[in-house]
């Protein structure tokens, strides 16, 4: 019965119909994956994805029933989508009581035909191979054992489990009864569950965890959990508490049109939270702390823009040891779905909103497969550093689908329910937990319901009572009539109180298959305010007292409450003022007047961009001509510029500024500015702009040029940094960093005289760095990582002691006090570091040493590298300048690195694979290398199976450089950029595994576009030479392998490779030997020799020109060489 399932004979209709040859793979795929199953859920397919089954499904049953089709022909014909269907709108049931006409009327269908699937569904369930138990009174019991733990019933089931009683609802009772052992499995898995939320209670949800319960039920569980922690009590009225989103997240900012990674807003004191955030193999430490004068008690959330698209990132949240790999772009599916509001939605096979951003590459076609017409775009518009791709917005309210590549999502926005904010804020104002503050009510938008009829929903209020706690319910759950064409709610209703809404709340509206929609939001009704700004602008900027002083006159309107105070005065030293908001009936609400105020990012050579309010003191060779100068106001400002004053005043250089984002940044290029000041002895640079509230021109100096230096000498004496000459009327404060200890953050003191007590852990810790600045009271900064060019360095005795005992060692060594560095998993990466800055500033005195010690652990420098701070780019050749590149990688170790640095985590696996082969054989099945095979397939493609398969690299073929490609060389550039377009415009667009095709051809090409660089390292290391002495060597004992090395010279035949002016086309022959040698010294299957180490410094230079070139090469190395070795590793 199973095989007749997948098959579309004589019952179908309308044969043209778009969705048949869908229905038809569908059925067929479900059939596979409901074999050996006996229960629905085992299948272990999420509810989007049944959502989409359940939208297309229907449409099609209703475009053939249309057409003159037999309604219970077609359910025979589709057993798995009929059962599929059926358990989908069970687990959301809304009445039990009439649940065919629910699923009959959610398809689509007229109601008369709820009678046919009702007779059917037990003969459908066996002929889809699901179990069919004894007992069964009726087919809503058999749905609900199907469903496990419904949507409808998830509350009770939820409470009952916590309290350890079993009075469960009707049907989780039913599966109980009838199954009891799958019912104890789903009742195992909730206490599972419950038992890591209580663990974990803040951070649970954003854990990795395994889970026992099947996917469509730990959704519905999670998601009830979430909004309602372990422990809430009546699950299913309550609204439960207010949540932040904890997970560093994909964003699109519209405005700014760009791809943002968010780090969210996390709960913290006064210290700053690290976050370790990797894009394609370059580690970067970004921090983030509250706000000046925040009150929420989390820190601000960061944007970092992702430049181009790229496979995945990963972040750390170094302060609480939580790592999430984000995904961005799927090789398989390359596209990215936003919501209007910029929510990344990519994940979802089922999108619900009325509009959405559609983000792929140019050349994709956006229909609906469902009408097979295109889907009406909005706009469109480039994404900043996405070459090739296209952001569309899609008006999605009269869509059925999306198909973009090959993926079909579908599109119903009658599930969600949409909040409406009013069109204007109160200005200004904020609540206590950061809300902002709104005059008129929140509007709930319901779409058309789901079941085609008037429904029914709940609204519960409770007071915000800030995140992770549930407040006061404020009212009794109302009942709301939602009419079947949907329709607009007022939440606060303005009819229903003589006294006006006052007050921060949470807001729930609960539908009858348990939907759930929430939403935060702070209420004054009808209140008006007036601002004023003491400087006569419309917002607040520095002054010689701090900033200038605001206030702001609270009135309210017909429904009278009053203010205390009723004028609120933010002084000049003060970041908001509070007030608060009484009724007459005395409902009380605190609020904060958070007046706008200047924000400027002056770019200075000396230390990294940051934002400040105060104007800086720096000299006139301190400013960045190759930055921009950023200015954000808060408010609306006419023709801003920015202009260059001399110390008489009088204007040298005066430049207009730009907004990329309506006005919120306004922006200059700081290249005229900088040459304005170069010879400047003392000086200004000013803002001004027309401010609209009264008309006229305003201008304010947001920084001091002065040649004088802020000190001329600095040391340590008794504890204490003592400045020479320190400069008078400036408002300085120091950043020192420990010399010995460069993971250590600065610390920040301020400076207010000649002497500077510093704090016990730096006394006696070596020498420190010291690099003064001008102090900014006035908002929250971040201190630099490293140190900058007007960085002191003073002298004293020992190292930094104040840290684990491995630190202190690393220390000790860095400062001279032991000879060797330990080595850890925990202490490499800051020794790559640290070695990284050596190299960068000349120092190699001990290199050695450090590149002894990272060699005798091979698996984990290979891994802290990629845990490190040194770029990208230069990765590679520190593998090379180190020796690790010929040094094992095995490891019995899971590959840790596959997210944060691919080609190092496929080293890593494949370091993974001998062990896992010797064990393999012993046990006589492959079980043990199949999750690292299926790793390596991922991460690096088909073609890396192919390889370790045959020991032959089979993009050696195709990714190279022939005679025609050096040809191209020899044109004008207007020709060979027509070429290399044609050839290549579209290879990067979409990044794909390391080891594809495209990959490999676009890393070996790079070497066309560094040809005369590469040119240059050929001739002055002898490396050509090099290279063919070990060759040589590896023709005498490893036949194939030399064979594969010397693909590439033979695809040179023709090439005059003795002419200097073509000597660059041998760098892939070059880098392939080299890796080939260092693989095959590395598994002792050549000696190592003089010539391979006298190569490593020439390597290296290619290394850093083409670091794919030489990644893809090690890799391929690596995996021939094991495929030579060992036969059999790959079926």
């Amino acid at each position: 019965m199973r095989g007749e399932s997948v098959y579309m004979p004589a019952g179908i209709a309308d044969m043209t119909d778009s969705l048949l040859g869908w229905a038809s793979q569908t059925e067929l795929d479900l059939n596979q994956r409901l074999a050996g199953v006996e229960y629905f859920p085992q299948i272990q397919l999420r509810h989007d994805e049944l959502e989409r089954i359940h939208r297309f499904y229907g449409t099609f049953l209703s475009r053939q029933v249309g057409a003159g089709a037999s309604l219970g022909d077609l359910f025979e014909m589709t057993p798995c989508l009929t059962v599929t269907t059926l358990v989908s709108r069970a687990s959301r049931i809304s009445d039990p009581a009439d649940f065919f006409g629910e699923y009959i009327g959610g398809l689509g269908l007229s109601a008369e035909h709820a009678a046919v699937v009702e007779g059917l569904t037990e003969k459908l369930f066996a002929q889809a191979g699901l179990l069919v138990p004894e007992g069964i009174a009726s087919p809503l019991e058999l749905l609900s054992i199907h469903a496990g733990i419904s949507n409808h019933e998830v509350a009770a089931v939820l409470t009952e489990v916590e309290n350890g009683t079993t009075e469960y609802p009707f049907m989780f009772d039913a599966v109980l009864r009838l199954t009891p052992e799958w019912a104890q499995t789903l009742i195992g898995g909730v206490q599972e569950l419950i038992e890591f939320a209580t663990t974990h209670r803040t951070s649970w949800s954003d854990r990795q965890r395994e889970s026992s319960l099947p996917a469509m039920i730990d959704e519905i569980v999670v998601a009830e959990l979430r909004e309602r922690p372990v422990g809430t009590a009546d699950r299913e009225n309550s609204v439960g508490v207010a949540l932040r989103e904890l997970r560093p997240r994909l964003i699109l900012d519209a405005e700014r049109r760009k791809v943002c990674l968010r780090l969210p807003e996390q709960r913290v004191s006064d210290d700053e939270i690290n976050w370790r955030v990797s894009l394609e193999g370059t580690t970067r430490i970004f921090s983030t702390r509250r706000a000046w004068g925040d009150t929420s008690g989390y820190s601000e959330a960061l944007d970092i823009t992702v430049e181009r698209q790229i496979r995945e990132t990963t972040v750390t949240d170094t302060s609480n040891q939580i790592t999430w790999v984000v995904p961005v772009v799927d090789f398989n599916d390359p596209v990215l779905v936003f919501s209007a509001r910029g929510e990344n939605l990519t994940d979802k096979v089922s999108l619900h909103h009325q509009e959405i951003y559609v983000l792929a590459p140019a050349e994709a076609k956006l229909e609906d497969m469902v009408t097979g017409q295109p889907v009406p775009v909005i706009e469109q518009f480039l994404v900043e550093g996405w070459n090739s791709w296209v952001c569309s917005r899609v008006d999605a309210r009269g869509l059925s689908s999306l198909k973009v590549n090959k993926e079909v999502r579908c599109i119903d926005p009658r599930r969600r329910v949409a909040f409406h904010h009013p069109a204007e804020l109160v200005p200004h104002v904020r609540s206590i937990s950061g809300l902002p503050v709104h005059a008129q009510s929140l509007i709930a938008e319901f779409p058309p319901t789901l079941s085609g009829q008037d429904e029914t929903w709940m609204l519960s209020i409770s007071a915000f009572a800030g995140v992770g706690a549930a407040g006061e319910e404020i009212a009794e759950p109302e009942p709301l009539e939602v009419p079947a064409d949907g329709g607009l709610f007022a939440i606060f209703d303005p009819e229903i109180y003589d006294a006006p809404w006052v007050g921060e709340y949470l807001v729930r509206l609960r539908g009858p298959r348990n939907e759930s929609f929430r939403h935060e939001f702070a209420i004054v009704e009808d209140m008006t305010t007036e601002f004023e700004v003491a400087s006569g602008a419309s917002f607040r900027i520095p002054t010689t007292t701090g900033l200038s002083e605001a206030s702001l006159r609270v009135r309210s309107g017909e429904k009278h409450f009053t203010a205390e105070p009723r004028l609120v005065t933010v002084e000049a030293t003060d970041p908001n003022a509070s007030f608060v908001v009484t009724t007459d009936e005395g409902d009380q609400m605190p609020l904060r007047f958070v007046p706008p105020q200047i924000a400027i990012e002056l770019p200075l050579t000396t230390e990294p961009p940051t934002w400040r309010v105060t104007r800086t003191v720096c000299g006139p060779r301190d400013l960045d001509g190759a930055g921009e100068l950023r200015i954000r106001t808060g408010v609306d400002v006419g023709d801003p510029k920015v202009s260059v004053r001399n110390h008489h005043g009088s204007p040298l250089r005066t430049v207009k500024m730009v907004t990329p984002d309506n006005g919120r940044t306004w922006i200059a290029s700081m290249k005229e500015i900088a040459a304005s000041t170069f010879v400047m002895p003392r000086g200004s640079i000013e803002f001004e702009w027309t401010d609209r509230k009264v008309d006229r021109r305003v201008s304010v100096t947001i920084a001091v040029i002065d040649k004088t230096e802020n000190f001329t000498g600095i040391t340590i004496e008794d504890g204490k940094l003592v400045f020479e000459e320190l400069a008078a009327g400036r408002q300085l404060a120091a950043w020192v960093w420990p010399q010995t200890a460069p993971w250590v953050s600065a610390v920040e003191l301020a400076v207010t005289g000649p002497e500077l007590e510093l704090p016990e852990v730096l006394v006696g810790a070596g020498n420190l760095i010291v690099q003064l600045h001008t102090a900014d009271p006035f908002t929250t900064s971040v201190t630099p990582l490293s140190p900058g060019k007007a960085a002191v360095t003073v002298e004293q005795e020992g190292y930094y002691s104040a840290q684990t005992e491995e630190y202190a060692q690393l220390s000790a060594f860095f400062g001279g006090e032991v000879e060797e560095p330990p080595i850890s998993d925990a202490v490499v990466p800051a020794l790559w570091d640290v070695s990284h800055i050596w190299t960068e500033q000349g120092n190699t005195e001990h290199l050695p040493v450090v590149h002894a010690a990272l060699r005798s652990s091979p698996a984990a420098a290979l891994k802290g590298l990629s845990a490190s701070l040194v770029p990208a780019q230069a990765l590679p050749g520190k593998v090379i300048s180190s020796g690790l590149a010929a040094s094992p990688f095995t490891t019995e170790s899971p590959a840790t690195e596959v997210h944060r640095t691919a080609w190092i985590g496929t080293l890593q696996l494949l370091g993974a694979l001998p062990s896992a082969f010797k064990e393999a054989e012993e046990l006589g099945n492959r079980t043990p290398l199949l999750p690292i095979l299926g790793q390596l397939e991922e991460v690096a493609g088909k073609n890396i199976l192919s390889t370790l398969a045959t020991g032959r690299d089979s993009t050696l073929d195709t990714a190279c450089i022939d005679q025609s490609t050096v040809a191209i060389a020899g044109m004008n550039e207007t020709q060979q950029k027509a070429l290399l377009d044609m050839f290549f415009s579209n290879a990067d667009i979409v990044p794909g595994p390391l080891m594809e095709d495209n990959t490999r051809l676009m890393a070996v090409f790079e070497t066309f576009k560094k040809r005369d660089a590469l040119r240059e390292v050929l001739q002055t290391e002898g490396l050509i030479k090099t290279a063919v002495e070990l060759l040589r060597a590896m023709r005498g004992t490893q036949r194939q392998l030399y064979s594969s090395a010397r693909i590439r010279f033979d695809k040179l035949d023709g090439v005059n490779t003795d002419n200097p002016e073509n000597m660059w086309a041998l760098t892939p022959v070059v880098s392939l030997v080299f890796a080939l040698s260092s693989r095959l010294h590395a598994h002792e299957l050549i000696g190592k020799t003089r010539t391979l180490d006298r190569a490593s410094a020439g390597w290296g230079r290619i290394a850093d020109l083409v670091p794919d070139l030489v990644t893809g090469d090690l890799i391929s190395a690596e995996a021939m060489v094991l495929g030579a070795r060992n036969p059999g590793l790959v079926d």
